[in-house]
């Protein structure tokens, strides 16, 4: 039996509810659509509209305060504009929070909206089908140009995002992630009669399993694997499932394997992390699949090695309440001229850690606000809840925020700020 996408929730008003599904719905196409911001912010905002006029102005503030997860999200956005205030460059520091609006607006929109679990599971569903869709354009788009052009590089990494869908591949493979999680979550939850569901879901997985694989994205694939395996452990541990567990390795090992031997340019992709020596003054450009890899140039692990130095000496001259959300750029600027960091000056480069930032422009205090609204406190809660697909969510967004900014680019943001209030909305006995 297929899921259906039509409006069934008797929770919420038919006229409100059924708006801010389908404009949800609509968002989640949106965020596919190349240089389509506009499109974005107006679907984005017509939901929290939609979200304020669903339920009485009388249960603004009870409804509000029971949503402490949202609540973590939305202080830390405060804090942030706090920042601003304290920074010498305001105006810069109004960019970046303009940017970041996504993160208050959608979780705060989040805190009025409720569904039943079915329709949150439905959104879920359709979510899992845009994402493959996407990535099939994604990929045929550079199957298409692999052949025109005789470069099989066209398959790989942000040559299957970016070109059609605008995404970079470090960020295309947060969407594919979570696409994955879901699915997992989706088919332990299913009635046994959604043969055909499950039969979609299945079929997805193997694919969007391959286009993780190539996009050759490290930190996806590093923290896919770190949840996969470790969901998998507790599983067996929990029910005993030995044996499963040992098919479930081994079926990986093999397709790895069969993966490698089909497109070995992935692994390649992965040698770069254990080149970290570098000099501030190197011109060259950073290695890419395109060419044969070339050690005189700028690996990932040497680019990284090279903006955490300068992270760290910035931090260090302001521990305690950072430079100020205003003034990061500008001190980034002044030190990539005075180590001679040519490369990232000329590139305009951030620091490649979503932390790194926030301790450099917000210092220690800032960093640890950020770590416990964003992650400590509400995995703690979804533990002690057992919203085992939150937990998964909100790992898989921590750990690819360890080597990217993904606060600094819409496509980041616009992604962050769907799921981490739609995820902490997923209840349920068996997760």
């Amino acid at each position: 039996m297929m899921m259906s996408f039509a409006f069934k929730d008797a929770k919420t008003s038919k006229r409100y509810g059924a708006l801010a599904y389908f404009l949800i719905l609509g968002y989640i196409i949106s965020i596919y659509i190349k240089n389509a911001p506009v499109v974005s912010n107006a679907i984005m905002f017509s939901i929290l509209v939609v979200a304020f006029l669903s339920i009485s102005p009388k249960e603004y503030k009870s409804q509000f305060l029971r949503q402490k997860i949202n609540l973590g999200i939305i202080s830390f956005f405060v804090i942030q504009l706090l920042s601003v205030f304290f920074s010498a460059n305001k105006a810069s520091g109004f960019d970046i929070l303009a940017l970041r609006l996504p993160l208050l607006i959608l979780p705060l929109a989040f805190c009025f909206i409720e569904f039943e679990i079915i329709t949150w599971k439905t959104i879920l569903f359709f979510y899992v089908l845009v994402t493959v869709f996407a990535s099939m354009a994604g990929f045929g788009y550079g199957a298409y140009k692999a052949i025109s052009e005789a470069n099989s590089a066209f398959l790989y990494n942000d040559n299957i995002s970016e070109l059609l869908l605008g995404k970079q591949a470090a960020y295309f493979g947060l969407y594919i992630n979570v696409a994955i999680i879901t699915i997992i979550y989706l088919l332990r939850n299913l009635e046994s009669k959604a043969i055909s569901t499950k039969v979609i879901l299945t079929l997805s997985l193997v694919w969007l399993i391959f286009i993780n694989y190539m996009l050759a994205s490290k930190m996806s694939s590093i923290s896919l694997a770190i949840i996969i395996l470790c969901g998998a452990f507790i599983e067996i541990i929990n029910k005993k499932k030995v044996l499963e567990g040992f098919i479930l390795v081994f079926a990986l090992l093999i397709g790895f394997v069969v993966l490698y031997e089909l497109f070995p340019k992935t692994i390649d992709r992965f040698k770069t992390i254990t080149q970290t020596s570098f000099t501030f003054n190197n011109t060259n450009a950073e290695n890419s699949l395109d060419d044969k890899f070339d050690a005189n140039k700028w690996s990932s692990g040497s680019t990284r090695k090279a903006l955490w130095t300068c992270g760290k000496e910035i931090f260090m001259k302001q521990p305690i309440f950072g430079t100020g959300l205003g003034d990061i750029k500008s001190a980034l600027k002044e030190k990539y001229t005075e180590k001679n960091f040519l490369y990232a000056l000329n590139t305009n480069k951030n620091l490649h850690c979503q932390y790194f930032d926030v301790a450099v422009s917000m210092g220690i205090i800032g960093l640890l606000f950020f770590l416990f609204t964003y992650f400590i406190y509400p995995i703690k809660t979804f533990i002690a809840q057992k919203q085992y697909f939150a937990i998964s969510i909100f790992l898989c967004i921590g750990l690819c925020l360890l080597t990217e900014n993904m606060f600094d680019r819409y496509q980041g943001e616009q992604i962050i700020a769907l799921l981490l209030p739609l995820s902490a909305k997923i209840t349920g006995t068996r997760q």
